[in-house]
């Protein structure tokens, strides 16, 4: 059994870094991650529900959503499935956190808070070959910063393979407990970041709550049956050199997880395929 949480897992990501009791972790990963870029020293949690502004529209819900105390938003989101045009879904999630504080009224001039979005894959994209993606807005010709309003941050975490005597910097050392704490035996790095001994008290499985333990166990369940879909699709994809395999095999793969009783929703974000065609096999 393991000893610590899993952070990949929705609910354990969550009790690690989305409670008032944890906000220190976050700002200190965060800190870390911006490595002088920004200094964050508090952190007020949001809502991370979005609604659709119309009956037909689309709505957003995040893993994290908090602002800090300069007005600036940060969206914080784990993922662990590939899925079509994630890029363009983090891009969407920030573009609904800068019209979410557009002020009614003429006299507003457009000035709205920097908005950021962190997004951490459990998978390789396809659209990079590395494991940190900044996207900024930019000149074209020059490269050149044009706005510091949005920024996406990818960090495609099977590009990580420093074990624990590689790691020098703060963040990478966030970097190899994030990727490594489900099969540790020890928390790491605690005389080089003191605030990893409460990461250790908070992440110890034997400290949740039943309640904690409870939605943890169900979250874990969907998590395996998600990384059971990727790695099946993996394996059958192998023969075109793909992850995503063939439309039929798509099929197949929902096929086979459908009769297994695999929730349509989970099955669908890892597929690529929607639920009405999911619930057709």
């Amino acid at each position: 059994m393991s000893r610590f949480i899993n952070p990949w897992v929705d609910r354990g990501f969550k009790i690690l870094f989305g409670q008032e009791v944890s906000k220190d972790l976050l700002i200190d990963f965060l800190n870390d991650l911006f490595a002088g870029e920004r200094s964050i020293t508090d952190l007020t949690f949001l809502n991370v529900e979005l609604p659709s502004e119309t009956n037909e529209g689309r709505g957003a819900v995040f893993d994290l959503k908090c602002k800090d105390s300069d007005g600036s938003v940060f969206i914080v989101e784990v993922q662990n499935a590939p899925q079509c045009y994630f890029y363009e879904r983090g891009l969407y999630y920030l573009c609904r956190a800068v019209c979410e504080q557009d002020k009614r009224g003429a006299e507003w001039k457009f000035g709205f808070y920097p908005v950021y979005g962190i997004f951490l894959l459990n998978f390789k994209s396809g659209r990079a070959d590395k494991l940190r993606t900044d996207i900024v807005l930019a000149d074209k010709e020059t490269g050149k910063q044009f706005s510091d309003k949005m920024q996406q941050i990818y960090l495609e975490m099977p590009f990580f393979k420093k074990e624990e005597d590689e790691c020098k910097t703060p963040f990478e050392m966030w970097l190899y407990v994030l990727k490594n704490m489900d099969k540790l035996e020890r928390m790491p790095f605690k005389a080089q970041k003191q605030l990893f001994a409460k990461l250790e008290e908070i992440a110890g499985i034997a400290n949740m709550t039943k309640l904690e333990r409870h939605e943890y166990d169900e979250a874990l369940k969907v998590y395996r049956d998600s990384r059971n879909i990727v790695e099946y699709a993996e394996e059958k994809g192998k023969a075109e050199g793909k992850v995503e395999g063939k439309a039929e095999e798509k099929f197949a793969i929902a096929k086979n997880f459908k009769e297994k009783g695999t929730p349509t929703k989970l099955i669908a974000e890892c597929t690529g395929l929607s639920e009405a065609e999911i619930n057709n096999l």
